[in-house]
């Protein structure tokens, strides 16, 4: 990565693997052929921010089952024992895509078990917050929040000059982020929005530099609570600037999600024209990551607008 990355810089990249993923999944193939384990993991490891931001959760889950067993296999014998939990948050968070709940909790369970064995306080926050956005899913938030807490606790326990140490501030902002956002589900909106600010401050204060991505996360869950509190109008001021971002930084899926999300502001501010307008958008980006859920979806959406 550029030590000074230039604006448009990660939609390049994404635009770049995304060409190239048909090729990458073939590397993994050969690399497990021939049995450069390292070689599996990392290329998946590679192919995380594609797969996040992109979606192709066919191919996630296979790539990175092979993932797992490659960083399992390395960890018996002289490789990376942090890579296995790793490995399963990646997997965990393709599962959660396709709505497969059990298998996503499964892997997480593994993860914080993999990461507690070898000591990986940093790899454990993240199993442990990635179980959280699970149960946010799920709409078990009083669970998602105490998670997202302990999450924090572990985090605590890393001292300078431990490994994860450089990275605890933007730990600690995405999980105000996420604490934000059970608080939303909980309805304690003045709170939630509290947690959420401050998690727009931490972002944009960064040792390293802005976190433009996240920003734009957190954009669109104030959208959500400003719409869940009864506010349109400023939740489509927060959800301009979500759509915005992801545009700029070529995030396809989370682009789909604050064009579905503006849809919503706009049907309950009164502007038919507009949610359509967004609806349409949300669709075409969900059917070019192939995401037939969430097509569908909007689809369904489209055809309760037009009556």
């Amino acid at each position: 990565m550029p030590e000074h990355p230039e604006p448009g810089d990660s939609a390049r990249a994404l635009r770049e693997l995304r060409a190239e993923r048909e090729n990458l999944a073939a590397v993994i193939h050969a690399a497990e052929h021939h049995g450069y384990d390292d070689l599996v993991w990392q290329l998946c490891e590679a192919m995380w921010s594609l797969h996040l931001r992109l979606g192709f959760h066919a191919q996630w889950i296979e790539t990175h089952l092979r993932g797992v067993e490659a960083a399992r296999r390395g960890a018996e014998e002289f490789g990376d024992r942090r890579a296995v939990g790793r490995m399963l948050v990646q997997l965990a968070f393709a599962y959660m895509g396709v709505g497969d709940a059990d298998r996503a909790e499964e892997a997480l369970e593994a993860a914080i078990t993999a990461d507690a064995a070898c000591g990986h306080l940093r790899g454990r926050a993240t199993a442990l917050e990635a179980l959280g956005l699970l149960r946010l899913k799920l709409w078990r938030h009083d669970e998602a929040r105490l998670g997202f807490e302990e999450a924090q606790r572990v985090l605590g326990g890393i001292r300078e000059g431990d490994d994860g140490w450089r990275d605890v501030p933007r730990a600690t902002a995405l999980l105000e982020h996420h604490i934000g956002r059970a608080l939303t589900q909980e309805g304690a909106f003045p709170a939630a929005l509290a947690r959420l600010n401050d998690a727009l401050v931490r972002f944009r204060t960064l040792p390293e530099g802005a976190d433009t991505y996240n920003e734009g996360r957190v954009y669109m869950s104030l959208g959500e609570t400003h719409l869940r509190a009864g506010d349109p109008e400023l939740a489509l001021v927060c959800l301009d600037k979500a759509v915005e971002t992801m545009t700029a930084e070529g995030a396809g899926l989370q682009l789909a999600d604050a064009l579905e999300q503006r849809a919503e502001g706009h049907r309950l501010a009164g502007h038919p024209e507009e949610a359509a307008g967004d609806l349409r958008a949300a669709a075409a980006r969900y059917e070019k990551q192939e995401d037939a859920v969430g097509a569908e979806r909007v689809r369904e959406r489209l055809a309760a607008l037009a009556g």
